[in-house]
């Protein structure tokens, strides 16, 4: 009886190190592919995630102002490789396997919510289709880290653990969700601006050291003073307004459909004061040239 007792906890101790064996390995490995766009597990603490998102498609972090938040994910190979060593030292401890587990089932939560989202912009049509080989992996390796965490039967703290990362991770992304989709139609007409400055010293700013400008301007509120470069309109709905460089690096406003009416009559080579809260900059790599995104646009009635 002894001996079955001591194989059946073998059997478990190895299982539980070939979970996190895999999870770890999953962890490093792309876990969803939007267009030609791949996105690793460690994307998100490595602060690749939305960089990407950003600059294939558009949809930023909506809490820029939490990235550092992000780093907890660091938490998952790091706890493996102490859960494990745990193993090896016949020193258990099922918390840094909780813990890793949780959080592996919470990071792979947002990466299917987020490419949902992605989808709805026309990329793809299957969120499971997009969702590659070892983000399944990593489901299937975090349930098995955790239920192999212990030998007892603590069926209710496991089950607990198992929807812990995803229960939160739902919730928050769902918050910021909402957050967006507040802000997508709420511009800053009445908001007061934190600075104003030129196109061109702006473009400046940015060509000069973009990882600077980001931190002074991201989620502020701008106005920005100068010659329309490129206008485009569509018919009673969203308008691009863009200064250029003549490098190749813009700034662009975007304005939403209620605002149609303000920016209609505005052309390439018209003077104008915009305002807006501005997203940040993209730098595209292959033409050497930075992108300056604005929300919220709108005309700056009161120039200054």
């Amino acid at each position: 009886m002894e001996q079955s007792i001591q194989k059946n906890v073998g059997t478990i101790k190895w299982l539980h190190v070939i979970f996190g064996i895999g999870l770890l390995i999953s962890f490093f490995l792309p876990w969803v592919k939007w267009n030609e766009t791949s996105v690793a597990g460690f994307d998100m603490p490595a602060g690749n995630f939305f960089t990407k998102s950003v600059a294939e498609f558009g949809p930023a972090n909506p809490f820029p102002q939490l990235d550092f938040t992000f780093y907890i994910f660091w938490l998952i190979p790091v706890l493996i490789i102490v859960s494990l060593f745990l193993v090896f030292t016949n020193k258990r401890n099922n918390f840094p396997s909780f813990v890793a587990g949780a959080l592996s089932l919470a990071l792979v939560t947002v990466f299917y919510l987020f490419t949902k989202i992605i989808i709805s912009f026309g990329i793809g049509t299957d969120v499971f289709q997009m969702l590659q080989l070892p983000s399944y992996i990593a489901v299937i390796t975090a349930i098995g880290f955790i239920l192999t965490a212990s030998v007892a039967n603590q069926w209710v703290k496991k089950i607990a653990w198992l929807f812990l990362g995803p229960v939160i991770a739902f919730s928050a992304f769902k918050f910021g969700e909402k957050k967006v989709m507040a802000e997508t139609y709420q511009t800053t007409d009445n908001v007061k601006a934190d600075y104003t400055i030129s196109a061109v010293e702006m473009l400046n700013e940015f060509v000069k050291s973009d990882s600077l400008a980001n931190v002074k301007y991201r989620e502020k509120i701008v106005i920005v003073n100068g010659t329309a470069s490129q206008v485009e309109k569509k018919n009673d709905s969203t308008t691009n307004i863009r200064f250029d460089d003549p490098e190749g690096s813009y700034i662009v406003f975007s304005f939403e459909k209620d605002q149609y009416e303000l920016v209609k009559d505005i052309n390439p080579g018209d003077e104008v004061s915009l305002k807006g809260s501005c997203s940040g900059s993209i730098y595209s790599e292959i033409l050497e040239t930075i992108q300056i995104s604005f929300k919220r646009s709108t005309l700056n009635k009161n120039k200054n």
